[in-house]
């Protein structure tokens, strides 16, 4: 994986301090949020040899192994995090978020004795009331549950507000307007033609929680395919293009016969292509799976005219449900906002719309619900739309082995399931404003 100037910062300062536990608990999550476990493992040495009092050894060592599905060494290594640390918030939550839940009768009535406890930092008050929520859901309390999820999220979005983090949803409205407006079918007169080589993104869209991680599951587990989960490869180089040809984000691109675009175009391509091979994915197909490449799709098309376009739908319901009680950390405002949601889905939509007008294929959707009810049918038909051809191993997604880093870390190491499409029904009456028109 490339290394990015604040990471390159983060190791030349952990060298000259070798003894400042701050500087690499900042490292380590560095590396964890770019998924690199390679160098995580690397370092974890060093981290259990000089700071094994410090919880957050324990932490990252744990968020490591539940990515690689270690399910038990990420329970050992929270409860290390514990032993340090017993009111630590994020130990705690991701006990309650391991595959099957992990914590004992003392731990539950450890987080439930927490809750509420205002002198604790917000951050580990956060993680408390969504495992106390989390834990009520699962024994079928809830109106209680409700409560917890929603204290959990007013803080969540408080803390976010203080830093300034907040939901505009004035100018998502203007940015959408001005997609529908300039992303007309003229534009895609300028798409390059194909790369030539023998490797083709799959870029998998949809909104979070929409079923793109099961998505990717499956497209990766085919022996054509790579996957590098959340890639942000694709709004880097639309952001760096706009900035070379002097343009805002809600400005349209030159004309097709402008020769700036056309130059433009090519260097994004190979700035992104670069950065797949960095990132060791070189395959006959890679996936490039990120809910934000929903917006720049059509740049997306632009740079790679022959690349198929997956787009994950859900339930509504289902998905704000799920938003809301995933306990995504330092995401969007709206993430804790139901009211703030239903703007965003609709918007969601009329983009969505407009894609399947303008875009040139290949373009495709699939449902989440259609998909887990009838597996041996719909990915064959996955497949099929994205020119792969079909291979058994797509059919059990759960045995291929590989780091995983979203919320459904879980759930995609299991056989495909029905189980999450009813979850919202205990809080249907809170959940109307999604019901589909």
């Amino acid at each position: 994986m490339s290394v990015v100037p604040g990471r390159r910062a983060l190791q030349q300062e952990a060298a000259r301090q070798p003894k400042d536990p701050a500087i690499h608990e900042r490292l380590a999550r560095t590396l964890l949020a770019e998924q690199d476990l390679a160098a995580l493992s690397a370092l974890q040495a060093l981290l259990d040899d000089r700071f094994a009092d410090r919880p957050f050894t324990h932490l990252v060592a744990g968020h490591a192994s539940k990515a690689r599905g270690d399910v038990e060494a990420a329970a050992q290594r929270y409860r290390r995090a514990l032993a340090v640390q017993p009111n630590s918030g994020e130990a705690l939550y991701n006990l309650v978020d391991l595959d099957g839940g992990r914590v004992n009768e003392a731990e539950s009535r450890h987080i439930a004795e927490l809750t509420g406890h205002e002198e604790l930092p917000a951050a580990d008050r956060i993680n408390i009331r969504f495992a106390r929520a989390r834990l009520l859901e699962q024994s079928g309390d809830a109106d209680a549950a409700l409560a917890h999820y929603r204290a959990a999220n007013d803080l969540a979005r408080t803390t976010l507000a203080e830093h300034g983090i907040r939901y505009d949803a004035d100018t998502a409205e203007r940015q959408l307007e001005a997609d529908l407006a300039n992303w007309q079918p003229t534009v895609f007169e300028a798409s390059l033609p194909p790369s030539g080589i023998d490797l083709t993104p799959v870029f998998v869209i949809g909104l979070p929680r929409s079923g793109t991680t099961l998505v990717e599951q499956i497209l990766a587990s085919h022996p054509l395919v790579a996957a590098g989960g959340e890639l942000t490869l694709g709004p880097e180089v639309e952001h760096a293009c706009r900035q070379r040809l002097g343009l805002g984000p809600g400005d349209p691109l030159p004309l097709p016969a402008d020769s700036r675009l056309r130059e433009e175009l090519e260097r994004a391509r190979e700035r992104y292509l670069d950065g797949l091979f960095e990132r060791g994915l070189d395959a006959r197909w890679v996936v490039d799976k990120l809910p934000a490449n929903s917006r720049i799709a059509g740049f997306l098309r632009l740079l790679f005219p022959d690349a198929p376009m997956v787009h994950c739908r859900r339930d509504p319901r289902a998905l704000a449900w799920s938003l809301y009680t995933a306990n995504f950390a330092a995401h969007e405002a709206w993430y804790h906002d139901l009211d703030a949601m239903v703007g965003v889905f609709r918007r969601h939509d009329r983009l969505l719309a407009h894609w399947r007008v303008v875009l040139p294929p290949l373009f495709t959707e699939i449902s989440y619900e259609d998909l887990v009810r009838a597996p041996e049918a719909r990915i064959p038909e996955l497949l099929a739309a994205c020119e792969i051809p079909f291979d058994p191993a797509t059919l059990k997604p759960e045995a291929l082995e590989r780091p995983v880093f979203t919320a459904s870390h879980a759930q995609v190491r299991q056989a495909i399931h029905t189980n999450a499409i009813e979850r919202w029904r205990p809080y249907a009456s809170h959940l109307r404003r999604f019901e589909p028109n």
